[in-house]
């Protein structure tokens, strides 16, 4: 019995570190992915500008193609991985910055839709407003993982003397806006990035059937056209 007992413990430190890695790798990634999708936002005009002095054809559509390829990429990867660290349960386990990361999760959602309903490549209107989305989002997450999550490390070096919840503002954003700390500011993080996230899922799906089945047109079959038969030539005598 004890042995059993010991062997569930030693699967559950197992089980519990490989979701802590998961959960780093994800933060990493998001934070990488956040940076690349914001340089290239900001880049367009600079893209656009070597655009110009290619003279193959050839050399401009494949120079295009990995703009357009890093932006949107970016953009549909931030969304795609951020939704693993929306949950109630992550929020407990692992420090996530709280209401940062939800936001900034949430406004990639609502650019990769507006890029989906509308051309923001011939409207510099929509365009600008995809890049201020993009902005927003990507500093949003960015200082919640400098001033919260890695809040902790530079709590570490603080001397036993001084209090972590009064000495600074990484005392401070570990207190409030660290989601293991807070569990009432990460559960209302939670509903209103699972509403938005909900309300932009909807907006895709019924932007899918447009023109689908939705409008289909059933048109009314034509009346096969019957050709006459010419007469044989003896009857044409």
């Amino acid at each position: 019995m004890i042995d059993l007992l010991l062997q569930a413990a030693v699967v559950s430190n197992y089980v519990t570190a490989g979701a802590t890695y998961t959960e780093n790798t994800i933060v990493v990634l998001l934070t990488m992915l956040t940076v690349l999708a914001l340089s290239v936002q900001i880049a367009r005009k600079y893209f656009i500008r070597i655009l110009r002095k290619f003279t193959l054809r050839l050399a401009a559509d494949i120079w295009w193609l990995l703009y357009v390829l890093l932006r949107d990429a970016s953009i549909f990867l931030v969304v795609f991985l951020g939704v693993m660290l929306l949950w109630p349960g992550i929020y407990q386990d692992f420090p996530i910055a709280v209401p940062f990361a939800p936001l900034a999760i949430d406004l990639f959602a609502i650019a990769l839709v507006l890029m989906l309903v509308v051309d923001t490549e011939d409207n510099a209107f929509y365009n600008s407003i995809v890049s201020i989305l993009v902005i927003i989002g990507s500093l949003l997450y960015l200082t919640g993982v400098i001033l919260v999550t890695e809040s902790a490390v530079q709590l570490a070096k603080l001397p036993p003397t001084v209090s972590a919840s009064t000495s600074n503002i990484w005392g401070f954003s570990y207190q409030y806006f660290n989601s293991v700390n807070n569990p009432a500011l990460s559960i209302y993080s939670f509903y209103v990035s699972i509403i938005i996230l909900g309300i932009c899922g909807l907006v895709a799906i019924i932007y899918s059937f447009e023109g689908g089945i939705f409008n289909r047109r059933i048109e009314p079959k034509a009346n096969p056209v019957v050709k006459e038969t010419e007469a044989p030539l003896e009857q044409k005598k």
